[in-house]
């Protein structure tokens, strides 16, 4: 999407280069997964879940939650099972320790809260494998790009998407990120 205000143009589109969720973001949970196929692992020392659970490593497991891969027509990633008997299954975990959650919160947290930083994290990722990411350039009366930034992650609408964006530009461009809003506000009711 874009639009034209005073000359200057913004260009809001899917971010071709993401930060990958796993490897350029701080994560509280560490991943594991086992596929002939694909490796989404953090780090895997462990040829089979089995080998994995008979590890030192998985008695100190404070949380975990299952992580399941649908392969169809793209990767799809979730802690809920996708019921889906030919394309979908168990990949691996994603756990952390009584040392990871006091150091990512500054305290032991209840479980509950735990457990739902890491589905938001495997959400994340899965997010990242279907193209919900963002970025956005302003371009100036001569075609020049004056600002361009990327890495927003879109889990939410596109209005809210938009508003963050608009923090990280100076003032005199953030009118162009209302009037796209307002756009695309007013599109939606059509």
């Amino acid at each position: 999407m874009n639009v034209k205000l005073d000359g200057i143009t913004l260009h809001v589109g899917i971010d071709e280069m993401p930060p990958h969720p796993r490897k350029d973001c701080d994560n509280l949970g560490t991943l594991l997964g086992w596929h002939r196929h694909y490796d989404f692992s953090d780090k895997n020392d462990y040829p089979t879940s089995k080998d994995f659970y008979g590890s030192e490593e998985a008695k100190n497991i404070y949380v975990c939650l299952p992580v399941y891969l649908l392969d169809h027509s793209g990767l799809y990633l979730s802690v809920t099972d996708f019921h889906d008997e030919w394309d979908s299954g168990l990949l691996g975990v994603i756990y952390c320790t009584k040392a990871q959650a006091e150091k990512w919160f500054g305290t032991l947290p209840d479980k509950q809260v735990i457990k739902d930083e890491l589905r938001g994290e495997i959400e994340a990722y899965n997010n990242y494998l279907n193209g919900s990411w963002y970025a956005f350039r302003i371009e100036g009366l001569n075609g020049e790009t004056e600002d361009a930034c990327g890495g927003f992650y879109q889990n939410k609408d596109f209005r809210e998407l938009l508003g963050d964006m608009k923090e990280y530009v100076e003032p005199q461009y953030q009118p162009l990120f209302d009037k796209l809003a307002a756009q695309s506000e007013k599109a939606a009711y059509m």
